[in-house]
């Protein structure tokens, strides 16, 4: 795993950039090994999942899971499988549910050099899209703070290699407006200027 903190120009953003070697993902899912980002990623967050992967089985997938700060057993999951089919689905294990499945495609679920991109805020959930289309929307998974990963591709422990080469590249970005208490200023001068408006507007029909 090789992890990049990237500088952003503006302070309240946190980016991050971790590519998975190919080797890590031909493990069972009960051999998986759960990794720590460099950086906490709360409150309002996007990912981005590049899968530069070459399969090596049939049968063998990429599966991906993103875990939550404060409880350890709360993750979402997303997982693509090995051409021709192209199989894909999101999964999530939360307190309330469980491990529930969330979206499946049994084949054309995603496409190679279109990444899955992921959005989540509190207010508006977690979206996912998969490269060709939305396929969840708003999901209500709050609070959820990017900690940790895992990866696994394998169904069997005696199955062949899921994967034999590439990378899967993971870049996140987020706003930690605790940081910048600036970010707020472009907003309350809108509100300024709006409510000097608005009172010119009435003083002019008063008079």
């Amino acid at each position: 795993m090789i992890g990049d903190y990237l500088e952003p120009s503006n302070p309240s953003l946190v980016i991050q950039q971790t590519e998975i070697p190919y080797f890590e993902f031909n493990k069972v899912k009960s051999d998986a090994v759960i990794v720590e980002f460099e950086n906490i990623h709360a409150s309002s967050w996007q990912i981005e999942f590049h899968n530069d992967l070459l399969y090596g089985n049939p049968e063998g997938d990429a599966a991906i899971r993103i875990y939550d700060s404060d409880l350890a057993s709360k993750f979402f999951e997303i997982g693509m499988g090995s051409h021709p089919r192209y199989s894909y689905w999101i999964a999530a294990d939360v307190p309330e549910t469980g491990y529930v499945l969330l979206y499946s495609a049994y084949e054309n679920g995603w496409a190679p050099g279109k990444p899955t991109k992921i959005t989540y805020s509190e207010q508006g959930g977690l979206t996912v899209d998969n490269g060709l289309r939305t396929v969840l929307s708003n999901l209500d998974i709050s609070p959820f703070t990017i900690k940790s990963y895992s990866v696994h591709g394998m169904k069997g422990s005696t199955d062949p290699p899921a994967v034999t080469d590439g990378v899967f590249t993971v870049n996140i970005i987020s706003a930690d407006y605790g940081e910048n208490p600036l970010w707020i200023f472009p907003f309350v001068v809108t509100g300024i200027i709006g409510a000097g408006v608005i009172i010119l507007i009435f003083s002019k029909r008063r008079s």
